[in-house]
């Protein structure tokens, strides 16, 4: 509407028109406006003749002639200001224009008129209540900048002319008929719920209605007629977008989900810049700042940190304040909202406590009122406020001088900070307040005000609690490090005696505030404990211990000699001696005359007793279970032995304390090319017939085995069939060969019923190559026995030796073979056997 246009229609209303109520100025102020110093004058505040208005609009029909332009953001139920008054036909009708806003809106979508809502039809007509479709009318004017004046208020003949076109002012025109019963006091109260302001969004260059508070807050910075009339080049449109898709986008970045803020309300143009900018950005939770020259804006939402600074980065002290005084201090949040479910009327929100700040606070509930006119939904009006109330709790704020590093910053920027003296690593912070000029001697630096923040103050989860102590990484004196204890149980030897040791390691993650650590243990099934020691975070031992289940646990004690929490470590067996010995990594052999020496490096095992030394005379194919015992027992620490040269394959193995054997045997061969030759060899072989004589022994398909095992660690004998007759005395090496398996005593055994537990085999059951290989509870030994005279006479024989390739002296020599078994269950079997004279 132009301004002479307006003119025109308030001097038609002034110059005493029938049925006119009011006059004055009131189209003056509310339709005309000054673009010259809009930006200036925006920000004084101006008087108004209803101030409760200023901030939320026209909640009541006003008849002013002053009265301030009305602008809707979003969606919500406003009342409006009275333009024009008219009757006709002898009073019969009154002709009304409320304006309801300064703007073109997007819709008026309810209307109501004494709290009942109207109905339409397509047309525009009045169609419910039915009580008023034949007294009501109204028509509906969106303020667009083509608006028509109303034809049908024109002809009605009351003083609205075609000039009248009301452009850039959204109103109803309403015609009344008058009707005593239906309006017996008087002019009815209209109101309407509408969609307001269309805003321009810089995401789409397009102009169109939206709640988003972002694109409203931009609207009436830049707007010149209501706002605070900023030019476009003013404003950070990046930080304006970014901050539009996290109102729009609950799980922003990724741009999906439903709204997280919308602004929904109106004020006047009466209403303070100062506090109704704050209103504004209240329905976001956010600020907006001016700096560098342009406008920047950011909601409540999680960003993450710009840049690291530490020590180095300060170019002065640090003032800290660690809380807010009293008066800025709150652990409650009461407040109201305005939307469609209160009925648009501004309605007290449940309020937002935590339980922890009220402890904190000495248990007395402080509680502050936050008025979110501008938010429609309570669900979101109480995430605000919990942003509100945990952003208050970050209340550690530092003040100080930086370089130019912190030149890259700007107000809402979040950074991290670090500190050692008050204890922070990599602590988070936002930019308040950033400014910067020369210092001293011509030093640029920026000061900047830094609030704590947090990702979880944004996070919807009430972290009350961890707030209360995230000031600082520093430890209070009144409390101690917390320790863990870890214990190993270790075999200690002590002049060849080994017993268990406990080695108990007690750790902290940081050792910088403890002065000691007290550890003490005790049996389990105990109740007295008993101290092992006090000393630096590190390594204890409790010695000589009895094998058993034991309890251990720590303590630490700061530098003022406060003693935590015991750390317990409860029920630990301590046996050293649980499990194999290691292998013995090799074997050598060495030959000299008719002597072998073995020799290999020792196990490291502190529990080694001995090791046991096994003869094969196959060269391939050895196992421990085919081959026989020549050295029982070789005591710790010696790594060496010596034997008769033979041929064929030597074994060892280590054995432990508890008799536990390592996992692998260790081999060496001796070839017969590699023994001393000797010019005659006689040989005598039992087998496959075995004719010679059984002692508890019995000859079954071609082998020997014992017949009776039921006998502890049963054995047998089998005497050769024949002797061997050198023909005079002399010096011979007699050596026995034999092979042999490992057999249960009765072949019609069926496999589920062998007694022994699967558990107790040797080895993994899926690495078993051959049944017979790791077994060691058989055996098979080869004696000689010599004699000077003529065997064929009546001679008479010295005793049994070891036919194990050992020199003799004698003109004859008989043989036999000794079986033994440490399994009442199982026999050897021998399949050859054979012994070699050499002379």
């Amino acid at each position: 509407m132009a301004v002479s246009a307006g003119m025109a229609l308030i001097s038609t209303l002034t110059a005493g028109l029938s049925g006119t109520l009011i006059t004055g100025t009131v189209l003056g102020h509310f339709l005309v406006t000054t673009a010259i110093g809009a930006a200036i004058n925006a920000l004084i505040p101006k008087p108004s003749l209803n101030p409760g208005a200023a901030q939320s609009g026209y909640g009541i029909t006003t008849k002013s002639s002053v009265a301030d332009h009305q602008v809707i953001y979003g969606k919500t139920k406003v009342s409006g200001v009275v333009v024009f008054d008219g009757t006709s036909e002898g009073n019969f009708y009154l002709h009304r224009v409320i304006a309801f806003a300064g703007h073109e809106i997007e819709d008026f979508e309810e209307i109501y008129l004494n709290d009942e809502l109207l109905t339409f039809d397509g047309s525009g007509n009045l169609t419910a209540p039915y009580i008023y479709t034949q007294n009501v009318v109204i028509k509906k004017h969106y303020g667009t900048s083509d608006q028509l004046a109303d034809p049908d208020l024109v002809a009605a003949g009351v003083g609205f002319t075609t000039s009248h076109r009301l452009r850039g002012i959204a109103y109803l025109y309403i015609r009344l008929a008058w009707n005593p019963d239906l309006f017996p006091n008087g002019v009815p109260e209209f109101s309407a719920v509408i969609k307001g302001k269309k805003v321009y969004d810089p995401r789409t260059d397009t102009t169109a209605w939206s709640d988003n508070p972002a694109l409203c807050i931009r609207d009436y910075i830049t707007s010149t007629t209501y706002g605070l009339g900023e030019s476009t080049d003013n404003l950070d449109d990046t930080l304006f977008t970014t901050a539009a898709n996290v109102c729009d986008y609950y799980n922003y970045p990724t741009l999906t989900g439903d709204a997280r803020y919308t602004l929904n309300g109106s004020f006047t143009t009466g209403a303070s810049p100062y506090d109704l900018m704050q209103n504004l950005l209240s329905s976001m939770g956010g600020l907006a700042w001016y700096s560098q020259g342009k406008w920047r804006i950011k909601p409540a939402y999680w960003t993450s940190p710009v840049a690291d600074f530490n020590e180095d980065d300060l170019r002065s002290s640090i003032s800290v304040a660690t809380r807010h005084s009293r008066r800025d201090n709150f652990n409650t949040v009461n407040g109201v909202w305005k939307g469609e479910a209160s009925s648009w009327q501004l309605t007290d929100f449940p309020p937002v406590s935590n339980d922890a700040f009220v402890s904190a606070d000495n248990g007395q509930e402080l509680s502050t009122d936050l008025n979110l006119a501008f938010t429609s939904d309570v669900g979101m009006a109480r995430r605000i406020a919990n942003i509100y109330l945990e952003r208050n709790r970050q209340q550690l704020t530092v003040m100080a001088s930086f370089g130019m590093r912190a030149f890259q910053l700007q107000v809402g920027d979040n950074i991290r900070l670090t500190n050692s003296r008050f204890g922070w690593v990599n602590k988070e912070f936002e930019v308040v307040s950033w400014t910067f000029g020369l210092v001293d001697n011509n030093d640029l630096q920026v000061h900047m005000t830094l609030r704590e923040i947090s990702d979880i103050v944004f996070d919807d989860i009430s972290d009350g609690a961890v707030y209360e102590r995230d000031n600082t990484i520093l430890p209070s004196p009144f409390t101690t490090t917390p320790v863990g204890v870890s214990v190993e149980a270790i075999a200690q030897v002590t002049n060849q005696k080994v017993s268990n040791l406990a080695r108990i390691t007690v750790s902290a993650t940081s050792d910088v505030f403890i002065s000691r650590v007290e550890v003490e243990f005790k049996k389990n099934a105990d109740t007295v404990w008993k101290a092992v020691g006090t000393g630096p975070v590190g390594v204890f031992e409790a010695v000589d211990l009895e094998t058993g289940n034991y309890d251990f646990r720590a303590r630490s004690i700061n530098t003022f000699g406060v003693r935590g929490d015991w750390s317990n470590l409860l029920n630990q067996e301590i046996n050293a001696f649980i499990g194999d010995p290691s292998d013995v990594s090799s074997l050598s052999v060495e030959l000299s005359g008719g002597t072998l020496f073995l020799s290999w490096p020792p196990i490291p095992d502190a529990d080694l007793s001995h090791y046991v030394v096994k003869h094969n005379s196959e060269t391939t194919g050895a196992t421990w279970g085919n081959s026989t015992t020549v050295i029982e027992k070789i005591p710790r620490p010696a790594t060496s032995a010596s034997l008769p040269a033979r041929s064929g394959t030597y074994l060892i193995r280590a054995y432990d304390k508890e008799d536990n054997f390592s996992e692998n045997f260790t081999t060496v061969v001796v070839l017969p090319s590699d023994l001393p030759q000797l010019g005659n060899t006689d040989t005598q072989t039992e087998d496959p017939t075995f004719a010679g004589t059984t002692s508890n022994t019995v000859v079954v398909s071609s082998s020997v085995e014992i017949d009776d095992t039921s006998a502890a660690s049963p054995t047998g004998e089998y005497f050769f069939s024949n002797y061997i007759d050198t023909g005079s005395s002399r010096s011979a090496r007699v050596t026995g060969f034999r092979t042999f398996e490992r057999r249960y005593d009765d072949t019609t055994l069926l496999w589920d019923a062998i007694p022994q537990n699967w558990d107790t085999w040797p080895d993994l059951w899926d690495n078993w190559t051959d049944e017979q290989a790791n077994w060691g509870d058989v055996g098979v030994t080869v004696y000689v026995a010599a004699t000077n005279d003529d065997p064929a006479g009546t001679p008479t024989w010295g005793s049994w030796e070891l036919a194990n390739g050992s020199f003799y002296t004698g003109r004859a020599f008989k043989f036999k073979a000794v079986l033994e078994s440490d399994n009442t269950n199982y026999t050897p079997a021998i399949l050859t056997l054979s012994v070699d004279v050499e002379y």
